[in-house]
């Protein structure tokens, strides 16, 4: 992903008046984000750095040597294009090796801005002990952010996982800056924070731009040591079947690792007090009801330890198989949202799983060494609170004793006009396959999966896995067959967009606007700019029509997101909706070549200055957000 061009991220938010709000007083030249690390492995690592005058792109580096009295940079890479945002990838490094780095940015004007020389190590051969820490929610309380990475770094540890809530509103540039990026520069600038989502970051463009991780970002996994590390966005859906559930379940079984760690926000297992029903007066679910359907997937493939945040407590379960607690072979979940967020605290009577609760900031370390594990949770002041150690793993079965994955589509469209092939495949290549395109269940009597599907008419595909240990999940997928929507016969076609704006609060989120806000003003604006409208701080809404035009016939992705309420109609044809998950949403449809009627409605409902996202993904991949849309009005 481009990263030196916020407008081609997949999202955008626009939060006014802060772009340069941290430059110099005096506007000289400097860090608007000093150097910092991302997604190292044995061979490579990423260093990115933001500066408030758009400049040239510059690391030098080099490995730690004996006797040289000072670093040695005899390596150089980067380019002299002038831009603000600077990323680089060192390749081609030795693993478990100390290196030097340098960055050095020239403005167009000739202005040097340059870091100190920064040691870093690359990751760790497999069979090496290593240590990290864990952080989560991090939000809007740099002091605290800063105190927990301070005696952190104190820790040295290999590098560290985040487990979301990163800043407040992650469409706030000034927060990424002020509150996440400076209190932690000195742990930063010198171990990786590999990352994951949490519902703060509002699937905003500037999350995309400063955390560099593997596409699609919303789970990726990666190997340090003897470990594998599955980082997994649960605002996603996580049903059986979405594709965040199927890639978790293919990664899991295929990994062969000593140990498994799961990094995601939203705990499985809770006792707070009132995030999941308030305990002062009721029952609580005790933990997020979609994060619990991930559960299976845990026990099954051997994962060791489950590390959240969200809530901005600390709690350690016992170890837990099928429902209750267990002595041994469990899997262990963690709530270590104590980075920074506003402290919360557990419900009044104990739950059937707590074995450790706390109400403080804090952090986790954990150090580990072959078949040893040993685990401390500490304080924001260096205290440690909780602390245990294992010296085995959860036993891991062999994929040879594992019954099949769910089998999944090598495609994401689901949508096609034209013969559409699908092929299938599980996580094991031995495995057999059956399937049906007539809604039953498919089992062994069923057709046996030999070569990619071909697909003409509107299809329930079901498909089953069989090995020697029995037969895996079914997997059900819908093909929908369509004609692509022609293009409208506009006469007249004049660039812009129409606008009508509205006061109010919400009072039914399915609703219309028009039903139920008052309309204060219309008109016409040049582009796809919510700065444009006449809007104030809160509670406003508004709706944008007109005609986008599609340069080329094919399918296509629109992908939108808003703080509370976004819709996207084509045709009149509700494609995307979006008021209560805080993450993107993607609609397909099949378009040809021309003029295509569209509206949009959205809502924010408070003081968050936030707009909503759109996004086309064109049949040749290319992302384009919308404001570099052509649109059009008929006059």
């Amino acid at each position: 992903m481009n990263r030196t061009l916020p407008l081609l991220s997949t999202f955008l938010f626009v939060a006014t008046g802060l772009l340069f709000a941290q430059q110099h007083p005096d506007n000289r030249p400097g860090f608007l984000i000093h150097p910092y690390l991302q997604y190292s492995t044995q061979t490579e690592i990423s260093i990115l750095w933001e500066t408030t005058h758009p400049a040239s792109t510059q690391v030098m580096y080099g490995p730690s040597q004996f006797n040289t009295g000072k670093a040695i940079l005899s390596e150089s890479v980067g380019n002299s294009q002038h831009q603000t945002m600077h990323e680089v990838t060192l390749t081609s490094l030795e693993a478990e090796t100390n290196y030097f780095y340098r960055v050095l940015s020239v403005t167009e004007a000739g202005d040097t801005i340059q870091s100190d020389v920064i040691p870093f190590r690359t990751a760790v051969h497999k069979e090496s002990a290593f240590a990290f820490t864990v952080f989560s929610d991090s939000q809007n309380n740099p002091e605290v952010w800063a105190n927990v990475t301070h005696h952190a770094f104190e820790e040295r540890p290999n590098f560290a996982v985040h487990a979301g809530d990163l800043v407040g509103l992650g469409y706030r540039k000034n927060e990424w800056i002020q509150e996440f990026f400076a209190p932690a520069k000195h742990f930063m600038k010198q171990i990786p924070i590999f990352s994951t989502l949490g519902n703060h970051e509002h699937d905003a463009a500037y999350y995309y731009q400063y955390m560099k991780n593997p596409d699609p970002e919303h789970y990726y996994t990666f190997s340090y040591g003897n470990a594998d590390f599955f980082m997994i966005d649960t605002d996603q859906y996580q049903k059986p079947g979405t594709p965040l559930y199927l890639w978790l379940e293919r990664a899991l079984a295929t990994s062969q690792a000593t140990w498994k760690f799961v990094v995601q926000h939203h705990p499985p297992y809770s006792s707070e007090e009132n995030d999941y029903g308030n305990t002062q007066y009721e029952s609580s679910e005790q933990g997020d009801d979609e994060a619990r359907l991930l559960v299976p997937l845990y026990e099954k493939y051997g994962v060791d330890m489950v590390f959240s945040g969200h809530l901005h407590m600390y709690e350690r379960t016992w170890p837990i198989l099928n429902g209750r607690v267990v002595e041994k072979n469990g899997v262990r979940y963690f709530i270590l949202g104590g980075s920074g967020g506003g402290l919360e605290k557990a419900a009044p009577t104990r739950t059937w799983f707590t074995n450790k609760v706390r109400t403080l900031h804090h952090y986790a370390y954990i150090a580990i060494n072959g078949n040893h594990l040993q685990y401390q949770a500490i304080d924001q002041y260096g205290s440690l609170f909780d602390q245990f150690e294992l010296l085995a793993p959860r036993p891991k079965s062999p994929a040879s004793a594992l019954a099949p994955t769910t089998p999944a589509p090598s495609t994401p469209q689901r949508k096609f006009s034209q013969p559409l092939n699908v092929a299938l495949s599980t996580a094991h290549g031995d495995d057999e396959l059956f399937y049906t395109t007539d809604g039953s269940i498919p089992s062994r009597k069923s057709p046996r999966y030999s070569k990619p599907i071909t697909i003409r008419e509107t299809t329930h595909l079901q498909a089953i896995a069989f090995n020697k240990q029995g037969a895996g999940p079914v997997g059900s997928y819908r093909f929908e067959h369509m004609a692509a929507l022609k293009p409208a016969s506009v006469s007249n076609p004049k660039s812009g967009l129409r606008y009508i704006y509205y006061t109010g609060k919400l009072s039914d989120p399915k609703a219309p606007l028009s039903s139920q806000l008052q309309q204060t003003a219309s008109g016409i604006i040049d582009s796809y700019d919510w700065n444009l409208l006449p809007r104030r701080a809160n509670n406003w809404g508004a709706e944008l029509t007109g005609y986008l035009s599609i340069p080329e016939s094919g399918y296509y992705r629109f992908k939108g997101h808003a703080y509370q309420l976004f819709r996207f109609y084509l045709h009149d044809q509700l494609l995307i909706e979006e008021n209560t998950r805080e993450v993107g949403i993607t609609g397909e449809v099949l378009l040809e070549k021309g003029l295509h009627p569209f509206r949009i409605e959205y809502h924010l409902p408070d003081r968050y200055d936030a707009y909503g996202s759109l996004e086309l993904v064109h049949p040749s991949g290319l992302r384009e957000p919308a404001e570099q849309w052509r649109f059009f009005i008929e006059q």
